[in-house]
């Protein structure tokens, strides 16, 4: 359903998807860089709705279904990224904290005061935004698979930096977007994952039918870099904290999490074997289980 929210000064619309009801509370699950709502895996979902909370996942801005920030163009995330390198000012159309905006302006709308909130990679490094600046609307926050702020590029491997940096040829048909994403799947799974070439054209065709834009996703990956390192926010963060990582995860390596678990005071930390930058299905359960466990910790 699509949900008009304000988010500071700006109106926007996001695209947002219910499971379960508010016997314990709402979950709150904020996806990463360029990803949709439907990388949460339904089995995933239904796990934590049958453990009797209200469970949201949405699309953040620029992404899915949600509102475009069209006129925010085509950035060049090269220069960005060296700027970033070089710690010279990024000008970018949002950042991070607008987005941790977003979800405060999301619950306001589904009358919602307070959260568990749950984020994968980018949408862990907006989870650490809304804890610690927004902290009265924050039950307990889960990190997965993220980093105190945007990593730099030598922490990728070099086949998940060019998938992550790749652009789509002008005048790409559907089918060609989707061979890209099926791709970007396999890549970012890291070694030790296979997958049967139908499951991932299923995820790659939904995700392309839904939407096949990918400028959104470097106006993310700017306002990541323009936010910068996060390292300060984290002494801010008082709430039951989880954070999880898979030790393959070849795109933001595990070392990230060990620094938050380390920023993060009382936080519990959970590597996994089997994981990369992604959400096995081997190991939704044990993830789910980790999960509810520290929802119940607030």
């Amino acid at each position: 359903m699509q949900v008009p929210i304000r988010s500071g000064a700006a109106a926007l619309t996001l695209e947002v998807e219910e499971f379960g009801a508010p016997n314990k509370g709402a979950i709150l699950l904020i996806m990463g860089l360029g990803t949709q709502l439907i990388a949460w895996p339904m089995d995933f979902c239904r796990r934590l709705a049958v453990a009797g909370y209200r469970v949201i996942r949405y699309d953040n801005r620029d992404v899915g279904l949600s509102s475009k920030f069209e006129s925010g163009g085509m950035p060049d995330a090269r220069t960005a990224l060296l700027r970033s390198l070089l710690h010279l000012p990024i000008k970018a159309p949002y950042r991070l904290e607008d987005m941790a905006q977003d979800a405060v302006g999301l619950m306001d709308a589904l009358k919602i005061d307070r959260a568990h909130v749950v984020g994968a990679s980018l949408g862990g490094m907006i989870g650490q935004l809304l804890a610690s600046r927004h902290a009265a609307r924050v039950a307990t926050l889960t990190t997965i698979m993220s980093s105190p702020g945007a990593p730099p590029p030598w922490d990728s491997t070099p086949a998940a930096r060019q998938v992550l940096m790749a652009r789509p040829p002008e005048n790409a048909t559907a089918e060609d977007l989707i061979r890209m994403r099926m791709h970007t799947y396999r890549v970012i799974a890291g070694p030790g994952q296979t997958f049967p070439e139908s499951t991932l054209h299923e995820m790659a065709k939904l995700s392309v039918e839904r939407s096949a834009d990918s400028q959104g996703s470097r106006r993310q990956m700017l306002a990541a870099l323009a936010t910068g390192s996060l390292k300060a926010d984290l002494r801010r963060i008082h709430v039951p904290t989880l954070i999880i990582h898979g030790k393959n995860d070849p795109l933001i390596p595990p070392r990230r999490s060990e620094q938050l678990h380390r920023g993060i005071a009382g936080s519990k930390l959970l590597l996994l074997d089997g994981m990369g930058h992604n959400l096995p299905q081997s190991l939704i359960p044990q993830i789910a289980a980790a999960i509810i466990d520290n929802c119940a910790r607030a």
